[in-house]
């Protein structure tokens, strides 16, 4: 990222919408994800704002995700919390004895191995 600053590049307070890295602009004017490699065309609408990913696709020229600014923020967040909740529950069933806990932290992980698989399908759509 220091490279891209330093050859020119600025970046922008926003966050690819797939990765949630910073998001750039070259000198002229395209916005990109370095990270994803992704060019990103930003949306200005009445309604709302929107970030627009354009994502190659082999079959198709190109493909267009639209995102709610709120609703990648929210996915982040819910995704952060998620693997917190993995992370304090694995902990704790390393340690664990009781076969009827160790049934309910394990189904606990599948649900959240559920969510994470929806978050990061949402995020491709």
């Amino acid at each position: 990222m220091a490279d891209l600053l330093r050859s020119g590049n600025t970046m922008l307070n926003m966050a690819c919408p797939v990765c949630n890295n910073p998001i750039f602009r070259n000198r002229d004017g395209n916005t990109f994800c370095p990270t994803c490699n992704r060019n990103v065309l930003i949306v200005k609408d009445d309604a709302y704002e929107s970030n627009t990913i354009k994502k190659s696709d082999p079959y198709h020229k190109e493909k267009t995700n639209v995102f709610h600014p709120r609703k990648a923020e929210l996915l982040n967040s819910l995704q952060e919390i998620t693997l917190e909740k993995i992370e304090i529950i694995t902990k704790k069933l390393k340690n664990e004895t009781n076969s009827q806990i160790i049934k309910i932290y394990t189904e606990i992980l599948v649900i959240c191995l559920e969510i994470l698989s929806k978050i990061q399908g949402d995020e491709e759509k």
